[in-house]
């Protein structure tokens, strides 16, 4: 007698889970930490000043005239905001059908479309991009603006704020990342002022950075067998400077900086809009306009052409 098996039927009903799983990352850490406030033109402008150089001399004669001080004034910086956006377009009979994972397609996509964007938004207040005026206007951001504490390769080099605008870096020859030019740029910037409280990374340079000899000594707990071998928060002569292993920035660099002297300005708050409809579907677009704000770029540092 032939058993009746599953294969040989076709009313057997599919096993799929009704549970969307997604892995992808959501974290935004500068994003997270930058102070916000509001831009009120598409250049947004900003004011930055230094002290003069302490002077071990300032000593003048008794009864001598008074001389005048030569006194600094603050320098006029700019940055221009960047229209980031999603559109959302999803079919009317999508939108009818049954689907597993969600009762409302619609309205998962325009959620992960607004996650989406802030990763966007992310990537780029930590990259290499450069300012622009139009067509596309283009906000710079905090690799390219950095130019003073820099450690960079044969033929980097990084031009910053030039003219109204901040260029792109130039890169140069990749090194090995080592302690000696983590511990330098610090110094450097250290002594012109800053105080770098955060350090970001992508992954391999994040592990490079485990390693210094600064961490030479790993710790493991007996009674749970937990080896400790990441470097979380280095200390250095300057301060404590919490690393965190970033997604989406560059490979090649290492930026060190001070939360407290960068600012993300928005013009546009991030809103939802309905588009027309001109097919059997519904439209929607996430957007937002805004602008990475350098109150002073002296108080951060970064390592450029480095790997592992």
């Amino acid at each position: 007698m032939a058993t009746l098996v599953t294969n040989s039927v076709v009313h057997v009903r599919e096993d799929l889970a009704n549970v969307i799983n997604n892995i992808s990352p959501e974290e935004t850490p500068v994003y997270s930490l930058l102070e916000k406030k509001k831009a009120t033109n598409t250049r947004h402008e900003f004011l930055t000043e230094t002290l003069n150089a302490a002077n071990g001399n300032n000593a003048v004669a008794e009864g001598a005239e008074f001389v005048d001080t030569a006194m600094t004034t603050p320098v006029r910086l700019g940055n221009y905001t960047q229209i980031s956006q999603k559109v959302i377009n999803v079919s009317g009979t999508l939108q009818a059908v049954n689907t597993a994972g969600t009762n409302n397609e619609f309205g998962r996509q325009v959620a992960k479309a607004g996650m989406e964007l802030k990763r966007d938004i992310e990537t780029s207040l930590v990259g290499n991009n450069p300012s622009a005026s139009g067509p596309v206007r283009k906000s710079a951001g905090i690799e390219s603006w950095i130019s003073t504490n820099v450690s960079a390769g044969t033929g980097g080099a990084t031009p910053g704020y030039v003219s109204g605008t901040v260029a792109a870096p130039t890169d140069g020859t990749l090194r090995t990342l080592t302690e000696a030019m983590f511990k330098g740029v610090i110094a450097t910037a250290w002594t012109n002022g800053g105080d770098v409280k955060k350090v970001i990374a992508g992954p391999a340079l994040k592990q490079a950075i485990s390693g210094f000899t600064g961490n030479a000594t790993k710790f493991q707990q007996a009674k749970d067998q937990t080896v400790t071998a990441g470097v979380d928060v280095y200390v250095s002569d300057f301060g404590r400077h919490e690393i965190i292993p970033h997604r989406y920035m560059r490979s090649r660099t290492v930026i060190l900086f001070d939360p407290s002297l960068w600012a993300i300005a928005t013009l546009r708050a991030m809103k939802t809009e309905d588009l027309a409809k001109t097919t059997d579907a519904d439209r929607k677009a996430i957007l937002t306009e805004w602008t990475l704000e350098s109150k002073n770029e002296l108080g951060n540092a970064k390592i450029a052409d480095v790997q592992p």
